[in-house]
This record gives C-alpha cells, structure tokens and sequence, in this order.
C-alpha cells in the first residue's frame, strides 16, 4: 500500500455518506439498464482525492 492511499477507516463520516450515496446512484443505474457508470466512478475517486489532501494537511475543496 502506498503512503498516500486512503481507506474507507480514514474517511469522515460525511465522506463516507458521499460514497456510498455514489454507490448507490451506480447501483441503480445499473438496475435501470446502464452498461457502465462512470460518473459514479469519478465521484467516488473526487471523494477519495479529497480525504487523500485532508489527511496531507492541503486545503478541502
């Protein structure tokens, strides 16, 4: 594992909400016929990207 990888541990609970109402967007998606969901997939790395530069002390967007 990389230094600057996040897990689910050390996301917020606010960050954590934001994935997994990402996921379930997604999920739906997929129920409703969708081949992929690529928009769930770059907001699930954003919240990532965003936890990654928390933990580093740089500014939350």
């Amino acid at each position: 594992m990389a230094k600057n990888d996040v897990t689910w541990d050390d996301l917020t609970g606010a960050e954590k909400r934001a994935v997994l109402r990402a996921d379930a967007r997604g999920t739906w998606q997929v129920l409703r016929g969708a081949t992929s969901t690529p928009r769930v997939d770059r907001r699930v790395e954003a919240v990532y990207d965003q936890a990654r530069k928390r933990i580093a002390g740089g500014k939350k967007k």
